[in-house]
């Protein structure tokens, strides 16, 4: 069965997102998702991901190796990108 998802990969509205997110609690989502160790180094890995399903922004990473990594819910920050959302189906 698949599922419908939209994507976001914006960096500069990522970025934008971050900023307000903060870095206490972007370091404590890190903490939580188990990776305090292996910190994110750049921009490219990370997207935003609705789900119409259950109507939830997540932030999610993915390192070069394809291994994807949820952050945190996104749900409720005002800097949640508006535009350049990609259509994706995702194979359960």
């Amino acid at each position: 069965m698949s599922k419908l998802v939209f994507r976001n990969y914006d960096k500069t509205q990522l970025k934008l997102l971050l900023a307000e997110i903060g870095g206490e609690r972007y370091q404590c989502a890190l903490k939580d998702a188990g990776m305090e160790n292996d910190k994110p180094m750049s921009m490219e890995g990370f997207y935003v991901e609705f789900e119409p399903d259950t109507l939830d922004f997540k932030l999610y990473y993915r390192y070069p190796s394809r291994t994807t990594f949820l952050i945190m819910s996104v749900l409720g920050y005002w800097r949640i990108p508006q535009t350049n959302w990609e259509r994706h189906r995702i194979v359960e």
